[in-house]
């Protein structure tokens, strides 16, 4: 099965059609909406939980240090620094959407 690849320009093309805006309006408004959403997530909290209503959610988690990793190769013990991680979590309609297909009636 073949891979379909959508992009920021498919995004722009689509929804200036649905509301009769130009694509140079849309451009700016898409990517003033990618960028407020990158500063909030970047926020130097220790949780984050960002909600955009029937998409889905953000959260960014902050992991703790990891003494007792080892490298699988050289079998050498390593510490993991601290770090911040990403999850998504799609909506209700979002999965319902993706998932109708295998509801059986």
């Amino acid at each position: 099965m073949k891979k379909v690849c959508y992009n920021k320009s498919d995004i722009i093309r689509r929804v200036s059609y649905k509301v009769a805006m130009s694509n140079d309006e849309l451009k700016i408004i898409l990517d003033s909406f990618v960028d407020v959403i990158t500063e909030m997530l970047k926020e130097s909290k220790d949780r984050i939980h960002l909600e955009i209503r029937n998409f889905g959610s953000f959260d960014i988690i902050p992991t703790e240090l990891r003494k007792n990793a080892r490298n699988p190769k050289s079998n050498e013990q390593i510490t993991i620094p601290p770090r911040k991680k990403i999850t998504f979590k799609p909506s209700k309609n979002i999965k319902k959407e993706i998932y109708k297909s295998r509801i059986v009636d």
